[in-house]
């Protein structure tokens, strides 16, 4: 690829998905109302390939100047690309942050305010009194399911804060049952680690006319079981097998390491009725280890650890890990950036 300061475009630019500069470019001129299109397919140029979800951007005076000033490679393109370009916005994003002692929440941020992700912070509280049409997205970063629901730790090991009652507040069933609402009326859940257990279970969504809808999401976590049987992964980097073609996986290898702790371990089944889902990423059968410790990790061998569900209009991306953890796994960074831009 060729700097863009040393070379000049006839046409635009093209910004690699493989690399995580350009989604930091991509999102700073998204900033700046530029318009971005995105490749479904991979096409090439007189420099080389260009891989599928990759960033088209017309020239211009205002592209020009902030990728001069940014660590980015380019290809200068000397016409339209002659493939599929979408059209790529930013979505309203809201990020659940509790009150408590919430360090992926302040990791994430800190990834967000790096690569220009602009977003809403809210707590669990909010969300009763939350507008959600204002958002596209509500991200749950790894937190404790009782402190999302009820404000509180429930795990033994965890003192109580002494606060005062609104800053532990917890979504509750009604506010459960309106981030559900939400999904089925077409919004975006991105969940990782521990909150992901929010949403596994029998759920309840109620329309305008007071009509109740009971389903259960194709999926549950099994690491609980496989724990009392001897899986024992204090955080260790395990090998993932990557859904290679899926909008979730652009700019990922076939195969890549992620920082793992043994819990979610996903399980999931054939959807019905307005559900569907997907398996994005799952463990190989052996050698998964790649650095660290682990016991009996061959127990979670060609199980599911990333997902895609869709509940009605809408959708949910699960992680069982943290894909932003303490900003020190760029490698799996773009799967939190895709989720966005999906």
């Amino acid at each position: 690829a060729l700097k863009t300061g040393n070379t000049t475009a006839k046409w635009g630019y093209a910004f690699s998905a493989n690399e995580n500069e350009s989604y930091k470019t991509i999102f700073a001129l998204l900033e700046k109302k530029v318009t971005v299109y995105r490749t479904r397919t991979g096409f090439k140029t007189s420099t080389g390939k260009i891989p599928a979800g990759s960033f088209v951007v017309k020239g211009s005076s205002t592209v020009k100047e902030l990728v001069n000033n940014m660590d980015i490679s380019t290809v200068a393109l000397e016409s339209k690309p002659k493939v599929t370009l979408q059209k790529t916005k930013m979505p309203r994003i809201a990020l659940m942050v509790s009150w408590f002692h919430d360090m992926d929440a302040g990791w994430t941020r800190y990834i967000f305010d790096t690569y220009h992700i602009p977003y809403t912070q809210i707590h669990p509280g909010d969300v009763a009194s939350l507008d959600f049409s204002k958002f596209d997205i509500l991200i749950f970063p790894d937190m404790s399911k009782s402190v999302l629901m009820d404000g509180k730790y429930s795990e033994s090991g965890y003192s109580q804060p002494n606060l005062p009652p609104e800053y532990i507040k917890g979504i509750g069933k009604k506010g459960l049952q309106k981030i559900m609402a939400f999904v089925n009326n077409g919004g975006k859940i991105m969940s990782w680690g521990r909150s992901t257990n929010l949403f596994e279970g029998t759920q309840t969504i109620q329309d305008a006319n007071g009509q109740k809808e009971t389903f259960v999401l194709p999926y549950r976590n099994i690491a609980p079981g496989m724990q009392k049987k001897g899986l024992y992964c204090p955080g260790t980097f395990i090998r993932v097998n990557w859904k290679a073609g899926s909008p979730l996986t652009f700019g990922m290898e076939k195969q890549s390491g992620i920082f793992y702790r043994g819990n979610p371990v996903f399980k999931t089944w054939l959807p019905g009725f307005d559900m569907d889902r997907r398996v994005v990423g799952w463990f190989p059968e052996t050698h998964l280890v790649m650095s660290g410790y682990a016991e009996n990790i061959n127990m979670v061998g060609n199980k599911p650890i990333m997902v895609w569900l869709r509940k009605g209009k809408g959708h949910l991306i699960l992680y069982g890990f943290s894909p932003i953890f303490r900003a020190s796994t760029p490698v799996t960074y773009k799967l939190v950036f895709n989720g966005i831009l999906m």
